[in-house]
């Protein structure tokens, strides 16, 4: 009879620790880039195995001053079945783990910003607010160019005068760009230039000072890409998405947010006009408005920001095909590239 209930005892033991870690034992691996700069997207690739399947993780960084990001999500590349090459290169890359449990990869993108500190870095890999394990890359500092804008009086208005919808539009426009929809796997490469064309007139982390026509001053940091263009000109969708912002806002004027992946979006701003929804589904090269100079506009152009977490990155490092990591180009993109 003691035997018996000893039996019992360690097999209740055994199922309680097994039950216990459960939540961790999905997730066998994390990689980061070695490396990172000011501005950049960098993918962090886990390697998971089926019992994880559906499950989501979040990220954060922890900064070399002890200062922490937000909370960036993650995201699963639709399965397909691999090539024998492709099956060569995992096992080459995981040599010391089965190639069956590491079928699955989540990957979660982290947005570094043109302000986040330089130096050694730790990821944290969380799930429910439990630390599963962490990694860690080097942040590097990236100059940024100045600029000196000179504000008509409407335009100084714009950005100076009390306004209860510019206040409630800024809100609203922040909530959306610190949400993610975790069904928002669109992006299966990466962008595309927005317009036929990449005349630049003002870069992205600008640090910019804006003289008004009253005497006073304002400085800020250019969170995009301007493009000019005339007026009319075709503006495209830089990548798979939903559009989850289609409105006339008084500061940028027609604008359009695309959520690509969970957290990720692309913002189009100083529309003449619009050609999408919102909810709307749109491929990439679709078309979504024209170039024009509404709102906060010293003349005709796109402004065009990539938001990662609602960090503002470098959304011309996201175009090309290598970008967005899926089976085929995990490897290159989550080394940074």
């Amino acid at each position: 009879m003691q035997k018996r209930c000893f039996v019992f005892v360690c097999l209740a033991l055994r199922l309680t620790l097994l039950y216990a870690d459960a939540p961790l034992s999905c997730l066998l691996t994390a990689h980061a880039p070695a490396v990172a700069r000011q501005g950049q997207v960098v993918f962090v690739r886990l390697g998971i195995d089926d019992s994880c399947d559906g499950q989501s993780f979040r990220a954060q960084l922890v900064y070399s001053d002890g200062s922490h990001s937000p909370q960036f999500s993650s995201y699963s590349p639709p399965q397909r079945r691999i090539t024998h090459a492709e099956r060569s290169m995992l096992a080459a890359e995981f040599a010391d783990h089965s190639l069956v449990r590491l079928g699955r990869s989540a990957f979660i993108p982290l947005g570094i910003g043109t302000e986040t500190p330089v130096g050694t870095a730790a990821v944290l890999i969380t799930k429910e607010g439990q630390e599963l394990t962490r990694t860690g890359l080097v942040i590097q500092k990236r100059d940024f160019p100045s600029e000196t804008l000179y504000l008509s009086p409407a335009l100084t208005g714009i950005r100076v005068d009390p306004d209860p919808r510019k206040d409630e539009q800024a809100k609203r426009y922040q909530d959306v760009l610190a949400s993610a929809d975790p069904n928002a796997a669109f992006l299966s490469q990466g962008f595309v230039f927005p317009l036929n064309g990449q005349r630049r007139t003002s870069f992205f982390g600008e640090r910019r000072i804006y003289r008004y026509s009253t005497g006073g001053s304002a400085r800020s940091i250019h969170a995009g890409v301007d493009y000019g263009y005339p007026t009319g000109t075709p503006v495209f969708a830089a990548g798979a998405g939903r559009v989850v912002m289609a409105e006339n806002r008084i500061s940028t004027g027609w604008t359009v947010i695309i959520e690509h992946l969970p957290g990720v979006f692309t913002v189009y701003m100083h529309l003449d006009g619009i050609d999408v929804a919102l909810g709307q589904v749109l491929e990439r090269g679709q078309s979504l408005g024209r170039v024009g100079a509404t709102g906060l506009a010293t003349g005709p152009h796109l402004h065009w920001e990539l938001r990662v977490g609602g960090v503002a990155c470098d959304p011309e490092g996201f175009v090309g095909l290598d970008k967005v990591p899926d089976i085929r180009t995990m490897f290159g993109a989550s080394e940074g590239g």
